[in-house]
């Protein structure tokens, strides 16, 4: 997934005047190709199974860069791979499907894990087993809300962790080793939030970093860390401390992290403003996790009334933030369809135009 900023005026501009479309989400073959990623389970309660594919094409859309999860062990040599996620995506609070509210976290957070296991290069039979005791233990303790005790959750991921490393000291040595839960969870000290200017493939969005690091940035570089319940911004060039509490970082609190399916970049914010050009156009919009429920569950997902779309007033500041499906109807039977990336930002404004406007 592409991370991009809102300015103070993103257009988006048509390439024909009836149905025209930018990026769409997957199709049904796609969707029918993770699937097979996702193999039944008899302990499955009704409903979670879509849930899970649609995790799967959600993270599929925003993966991460392999260092955010394979790196230098921090004790003693050769490579670690690091299960904890320290920027997960969530689904958005208002959803309404309660498959998607009680289940949608953990789907999420099981088809991350599961992903960047594979792009480390280990094999099903290392984690397969391990991770479906995993999905099945937050699956059942999880609450209507999707909320899981604090207890079993951590229990759950220990032995997550133990159980992988065990499986691949016996079939796979050669792979990274898999930090147990504690140990990885004591790493994280602050995590990149924003990074832009020469250096931001060094310090990419979601990179881990440790107390002790130290960031060199280059003239032009502006990067944003979240330590201690502060965001942190460092602006280039110099070499700043992550441990640093001088001046040199700029603090202010942290947005609240809330969820947001598309890729929790801090929260919500007021400020988005929804326009047309020409202002006739009705926007209709939904998170894009909702929209790839619907297309396991229904056959046309653009249907307005079967996937819940909402109606987004125009002119109005929203607080949305994530990664969305629209679509946009004129008078004139003109309808726009695409994808949409909304980041948090304050007097902003997302205008979707139409050809000859």
């Amino acid at each position: 997934m592409k991370r991009r900023g809102i300015g103070v005026v993103a257009a988006l501009a048509l390439a024909a005047p009836a149905a025209a479309q930018d990026d769409l989400p997957p199709d049904a073959t796609d969707m029918a190709a993770l699937a097979e990623q996702v193999p039944p389970q008899k302990w499955y309660p009704a409903d979670y199974r879509d849930v899970r594919i649609a995790a799967e094409a959600q993270i599929a859309e925003a993966p991460r860069d392999r260092q955010t999860f394979v790196g230098n062990c921090a004790t003693g040599g050769g490579l670690c791979f690091d299960p904890v996620d320290p920027l997960p995506l969530r689904i958005n609070a208002d959803e309404s499907d309660p498959a998607v509210r009680r289940y949608g976290d953990i789907a999420l957070s099981v088809a991350r894990l599961r992903q960047n296991l594979v792009a480390a290069g280990f094999p099903d039979a290392v984690f397969a087993r391990p991770l479906a005791a995993y999905e099945r233990k937050l699956v059942e303790a999880a609450a209507p809300d999707g909320t899981v005790a604090n207890d079993i959750e951590i229990a759950a991921a220990r032995e997550l962790t133990t159980a992988i490393e065990a499986d691949r000291l016996k079939r796979a040595s050669e792979l990274p080793r898999m930090l147990g839960y504690d140990e990885a969870a004591a790493v994280i000290y602050a995590v990149v939030v924003r990074s832009v200017g020469p250096s931001a493939r060094t310090y990419p969005v979601g990179r881990k970093l440790g107390r002790e690091e130290q960031l060199v940035l280059r003239p032009g570089d502006r990067v944003e860390i979240v330590r201690a319940g502060k965001v942190r911004t460092l602006a280039g060039p110099g070499k700043f401390a992550v441990g640093d509490t001088g001046s040199a970082m700029v603090a202010s609190p942290a947005p609240r992290r809330g969820p947001a399916t598309a890729a929790v970049r801090g929260d919500y914010r007021p400020g988005i403003v929804f326009q047309t050009s020409p202002p006739s156009g009705e926007v209709l919009m939904v998170s894009a996790f909702a929209f790839k429920l619907c297309q396991r569950k229904n056959a046309d997902p653009w249907d307005r009334f079967k996937c819940r779309w909402n109606e987004i007033e125009t002119g109005v500041p929203k607080p949305l933030s994530g990664r969305f499906v629209y679509q946009v109807k004129w008078p004139d039977g003109t309808v726009r369809k695409g994808t949409r990336e909304i980041a948090p930002a304050e007097d902003a404004a997302v205008t979707f135009k139409k050809v000859g406007s």
